[in-house]
C-alpha cells in the first residue's frame, strides 16, 4: 500500500472519528450515564418508601390525614431536611392523596389509569421526568425528578401508596457538563489528528522517512492496545479473607484459569491453595495474616496446574473492600521464562568467564637479550624467543629465511 493511499485512509479514519465520537458520547455513554442515575435514585425512593411504610405499620393507623403517626411526620421533615426529595405524597386505595408535603394537595384524587394498574397489581412505578414536563400526575415541575410510586403493603394487602419526587438537577447538571466537556475533548484530539494528517499529505514526498517512522509507530501502539485489551496476560484473583472460607477464589479471569489448565466455572470452587504447591501452601495463611493487617505483598512462588506440572508465579497481593466485605485482590504473573532467561544468562557469564580464564595474553616488560633474541622467564631460565611466545600465548610460528639472510647463508641462491 502506497504511502498517499495510507494518509488517505488515515484521513477518512479522522473524518469518522470527528463524526462518530461525539454521536457515541451522545447517544450511548450519555444515556448509560443517566439509566445509571434514575435506577440508583429509584432504589433510594424505593428504600425510603420502604422506611416509611414500617412506620406507618408499625402504628397500625387506618391511613387518613388526621391520623398520621408524629414519628411518621417527623421522618418526613426530617426526609426533606437532609435529602433532595421536593415532594412526597400519600394515596389511599381509592387513589385520594391522605398527606402531602404540599398541604394545598391533600384531598385530591388521582384517577389516572397508571394508578389504577399500580392498585390492581401491587407493583412499583418509576418514571424520569425532565425539567418543565409533564409529570404522571400532569404536573409540571422546575426540576429534573425521578416520579416513582410504591405500594404500601400490610399483611399482602395494599392500604396505600406512596408518591416520591426525587429531585436529580444536579446529577443530571453534572452529567451534561462530562458528556459536553468529553465531546469537546473528543472533537478537539480528532480535529488535531485531522490537521495533522492533512498537513502530512501535503508534505508527503519531503517526511516520507518520518511518515513511515509515525507509521511503525502507530503500528506498535495498535500492538500493544489489542494486547491490553485482548489478551490479559496476568492472572487476577478475588479471594476470601475472613474466616473457614478464607483462601477461596471468588472470581478469577480468564488468563488466570487458562494459565493453570482449569475453566473459569471450576476454579470458582477452589481455593488459592489448590493452585498452590505443598510447599508453598504452608505459608498461605500467613500471607492472609499479613494481608489483613494492611501489608500489600509481593513475592515469588511455585504454582501447580490441573495436569500436576508446576511453575513460577511473582505475586503481587493486597487487601480490596467492597460492600462491606473484605477481600484479597491478587494478580499471578507466569515468570517461568524469566526464570530460563535468568538462567540463560548466568549459563551465559558462566561460559564467557571460562573463556576468558582460558586465554592467554602477553602483557608487561619482557628481558630480552639484545644480542641472541632469548627471552628470560619468571624462573630465570632464557628461552627462544618462538618457544617462550608460543608457551605464553596461542600463537604458532612457521619458519623461514628472509632475503638478507638468505643471501648471507646461501650465496649465489635465488629462488
Amino acid at each position: 500500500m502506497g504511502q498517499t493511499s495510507l494518509l488517505k485512509i488515515i484521513l477518512l479514519i479522522a473524518i469518522a472519528a470527528i463524526i462518530l465520537f461525539p454521536l457515541y458520547a451522545i447517544f450511548i455513554e450519555y444515556p448509560a450515564f443517566e439509566k445509571v442515575t434514575t435506577e440508583n435514585t429509584s432504589r433510594e425512593a424505593v428504600r425510603i418508601a420502604t422506611i416509611l411504610s414500617s412506620v406507618l405499620i408499625d402504628e397500625a393507623v387506618e391511613l387518613r390525614a388526621d391520623r398520621l403517626p408524629r414519628a411518621f411526620l417527623r421522618h418526613i421533615q426530617q426526609l426533606q431536611t437532609d435529602t433532595r426529595i421536593i415532594k412526597l405524597k400519600i394515596f389511599n386505595p381509592s387513589g385520594t392523596i391522605v398527606y402531602s408535603t404540599n398541604p394545598d394537595e391533600i384531598g385530591r384524587t388521582n384517577v389516572e389509569e397508571y394508578f389504577q394498574r399500580i392498585v390492581t397489581t401491587g407493583g412499583s412505578r418509576v418514571q424520569e421526568v425532565p425539567k418543565n414536563t409533564m409529570t404522571l400526575e400532569k404536573q409540571t415541575l422546575p426540576a429534573d425528578v425521578v416520579e416513582t410510586y410504591v405500594p404500601i403493603m400490610k399483611d399482602a394487602k395494599m392500604i396505600g401508596v406512596f408518591e416520591i419526587y426525587y429531585d436529580i438537577s444536579a446529577e443530571k447538571n453534572e452529567l451534561r457538563s462530562l458528556a459536553g466537556r468529553s465531546t469537546g475533548a473528543l472533537i478537539f484530539v480528532a480535529a488535531v489528528l485531522l490537521v495533522v494528517v492533512v498537513m502530512t499529505m501535503r508534505k508527503a514526498n519531503a517526511l516520507a522517512a518520518e511518515q513511515k517512522r509515525m507509521a511503525d509507530i502507530l503500528a506498535e501502539s495498535e500492538k500493544r492496545y489489542r494486547a491490553l485489551f485482548e489478551h490479559a496476560g496476568d492472572a487476577i484473583f478475588i479471594l476470601e479473607s475472613e474466616g473457614e472460607k478464607a483462601g477461596r477464589i471468588v472470581m478469577a479471569n480468564r488468563a488466570a484459569a487458562a494459565t493453570h489448565g482449569y475453566t473459569a466455572a471450576e476454579m470458582s470452587g477452589m481455593t488459592i491453595m489448590d493452585l498452590d504447591t505443598p510447599e508453598a501452601a504452608k505459608g498461605a495463611a500467613g500471607m492472609i495474616r499479613r494481608i489483613l493487617d494492611g501489608e500489600w505483598i509481593k513475592t515469588e512462588l511455585q504454582h501447580r496446574r490441573k495436569d500436576g506440572t508446576e511453575f513460577p508465579v511473582e505475586v503481587s497481593a493486597g487487601l480490596l473492600e467492597y460492600g462491606g466485605h473484605k477481600y484479597i485482590l491478587a494478580f499471578d504473573r507466569d515468570i517461568t521464562d524469566r526464570r530460563q532467561v535468568e538462567e540463560g544468562r548466568e549459563k551465559l557469564i558462566r561460559e564467557l568467564r571460562e573463556a576468558l580464564d582460558n586465554i592467554k595474553t602477553l602483557k608487561g616488560l619482557l628481558p630480552i637479550c639484545a644480542s641472541c633474541k632469548k627471552i628470560r622467564d619468571d624462573t630465570g631460565y632464557w628461552n627462544q624467543i618462538e618457544i617462550y611466545v608460543a608457551t605464553h600465548s596461542e600463537a604458532a610460528f612457521s619458519h623461514s629465511l628472509c632475503p638478507a639472510c638468505a643471501e648471507k647463508l646461501y650465496p649465489g641462491f635465488k629462488k
